[in-house]
This record gives structure tokens, sequence and C-alpha cells, in this order.
């Protein structure tokens, strides 16, 4: 299962920024570089997880708590796509008493695939059943197998330290450029560490270019629809702010800017 990278043509977005800072007469490193940070800003907006899907362009946060809550409920989901956790103690020891190495019957009836024995078990069952996108597949009763509370709760809350990582492979370039930026909560600044993600100031051609990758499980869920709307956004938020910069420099320099 590959990871996945957010790729899309960003070069009308580039070529707006080289025009507008040439009719403005500002700093293009610093321009450019403010503005490529709060693109991957309102891209981060867009990476899963997130209750409620992002607004037209997203928002100069990656998320909230409702955010992060919404992420580790996807996982439980998820896993219980995949394992049947019983009500009892009972139940369980019935199980492992009398299928302990195969599936699991009632009468004739199939009802489990089997008693998982480790949590080492559940993570190959995990592993080998993610789709390309980190999902689950979803298996009927009968193909399920079955665990503990104890034992589903223990592997739940160790894929659960990894939400956020998508987000902080956005973060972690934005923070490559500007290590005192803000609007990056704390659950997400946690996964700098394993994120796969940066960003560098590139000058090609005499021109200055904010690049930045990264790589991650959700990251395909950012669509280019949502890469474009985003851009739009984008640029006519920074149609106005270089507007008003531009007058500002105008106006201390003793010029009337049009």
């Amino acid at each position: 299962m590959s990871k996945k990278s957010v790729q899309f043509d960003d070069s009308l977005y580039r070529k707006r920024i080289k025009t507008l800072i040439k009719k403005w007469k500002l700093d293009e490193r610093a321009f450019v570089r403010d503005q490529g940070i709060l693109l991957q800003k309102n891209i981060g907006t867009f990476v899963p997880p997130y209750k409620v899907f992002p607004g037209t362009s997203g928002t100069k946060k990656f998320g909230n708590k409702d955010d992060q809550m919404a992420g580790l409920l996807a996982i439980e989901y998820d896993l219980l796509n995949l394992f049947f956790v019983p009500d009892s103690y009972r139940t369980i020891d019935w199980a492992k008493y009398y299928f302990p190495t195969g599936q699991i019957y009632k009468g004739d009836k199939v009802i489990g695939a089997g008693v998982i024995q480790s949590v080492g078990e559940m993570k190959r069952i995990h592993n080998a059943n993610r789709k390309r996108n980190g999902r689950t597949r979803r298996l009927r009763g009968f193909q399920k197998m079955w665990c503990s509370k104890e034992m589903f709760d223990v592997y739940k809350f160790i894929v659960q330290r990894d939400v956020g990582v998508a987000k902080a492979s956005i973060a972690k370039g934005v923070l490559m450029l500007d290590p005192a930026t803000r609007g990056i909560p704390a659950w997400v600044k946690k996964q700098i560490g394993k994120a796969t993600g940066s960003g560098r100031m590139v000058k090609v051609k005499n021109s200055w270019n904010a690049v930045f990758t990264a790589n991650a499980y959700g990251l395909q869920h950012v669509s280019i629809g949502s890469l474009r709307r985003i851009e739009k956004g984008r640029m006519k938020a920074m149609e106005s702010r270089l507007k008003f910069l531009g007058k500002k420099n105008a106006k201390e320099s003793g010029f009337k800017a049009g």
C-alpha cells in the first residue's frame, strides 16, 4: 500500500503572484514564502480528519478538537469493520475454549473467522485489510475475527496515536519555512516527528518559489476540485493583501496608489 501525496499544477497561482508583486513592487521572497505558507494551511484544512467538510477554500487552521475526535472515532469504526468484540467475558471465553484455532460455529453456522490471540495478530489482520487510502475493508459478520474488549482497546489506542499524521505532513513544510507560525493545534504538531513533508524556498530563473512536499495516508482525500477552490480563494485573498500593502507602501513613500 503506497502513501499518497498532494500534487497539483499551481503555475497559474505562481504566475499571478509574480505579476502582482511586480505591480506593487514588494519583497518577492518574503511575499512568496508567506503566500506559500497560507496556501498550505488552507490545504491542511481539507486533509482528514475533520468533523465537517471544510468551506469553499478552507481556513488558516489545521483543525480543532472536534476534528481530532472525528479521527479517533473513524479509527474505532474501521477496526470494528474487521473485528467482533463480544459483550461479555463468558462469550469470548466460550469461543476460546471450543474454537481455539479455527472458525467459530453456532450449530452448523459459521459466526466468526476465529479468535485473536495477540495484538500482533490484530496488526497483521488490520494491515492485510487496509485499502490504498489507509481505510479498512468492511467484512461480513462471519468473516470477522473475535477479540476481547481489553485487547481491542489496547490495539485501538496504538493505532489512534497516529491521528493527525496526514495533517502534520503538510504542517511540517510550513514549520520549516516559519517555525513561529500559528494555527497548528497541539495534536497535529506532536505528530511532526512521524510525518513526511518538507518546505523550502527555491530561486528559479530569478524568481522565488515556495516548494512543499507531503506524503501520508489521508492526503488522497484532498480532491483536485478542492485544490482548485483553495487556489482560487487564496488568489483572491492574496490580491486583496497585495493591494493593501501596495497602498501602504505608496503612502509611506509619499506617492498615491491607484
